[in-house]
């Protein structure tokens, strides 16, 4: 019997300080509540299945231009902005796109950096060579153009989106070269507002 009671002693005596644990765990709740540092910064919760936006690649990373970039915006001055080259014949224009005649260089001639879209905009060139016009605009487009009004003078013209476009003055054959002018504006304007080039 000593020994039955001894037992339950033993018992009773060891959950007694589980029934204080379960007792004071609501006031430990409390307690560290009250603990917690109230000015600590929320990080940011990304929402769950809220898109990401792919990095595009640049088109013309690894595509120079041959004589440099024309930086234009809407209202430029002068009007029209003009720049020159000498066009080579080295691929075929159909390399760019299949509608395209001729040859053209294998890297742009030059890169029109618009900084704002345009309406529309006269992209011209003249030589005295029958040279032709291609440009690849910021999303892939690509137009093209031999002759304007049954001159030598191609002219292309257009919306031009923000961003970089490509644009090559090409020659009628293979290995062939022109002394060309390049220009640009937002007005119409004659060939004649563009000087020919000197030299051939």
């Amino acid at each position: 019997m000593e020994l039955a009671g001894r037992t339950a002693d033993t018992v009773v005596a060891s959950s007694k300080p589980w029934l204080s644990v379960k007792r004071a765990l609501p006031a430990l709740l409390v307690a560290l509540a009250a603990c917690t540092d109230k000015d600590a910064p929320i990080e940011p919760v990304e929402a769950i299945g809220s898109p990401r936006l792919a990095e595009t690649p640049d088109p013309y990373e690894h595509s120079p231009s041959r004589f440099g970039v024309v930086p234009l915006h809407a209202g430029f001055s002068p009007d029209p902005r003009v720049v020159g080259g000498v066009a080579l014949g080295e691929v075929r224009a159909k390399s760019i796109h299949r509608k395209c005649s001729g040859w053209i260089s294998e890297t742009p001639d030059y890169l029109l950096d618009a900084d704002t879209a345009f309406f529309q905009l006269h992209v011209l060139g003249r030589s005295r060579s029958d040279v032709l016009l291609v440009v690849r605009k910021p999303d892939g487009a690509v137009l093209c153009n031999n002759n304007r009004n049954g001159t030598k003078d191609p002219m292309i013209r257009s919306e031009f989106p923000i961003g970089t476009t490509q644009v090559w003055i090409g020659v009628q054959e293979e290995g062939a070269t022109a002394h060309y002018r390049l220009g640009f504006s937002e007005v119409k304007w004659k060939s004649s507002s563009i000087p020919l080039p000197d030299l051939d």
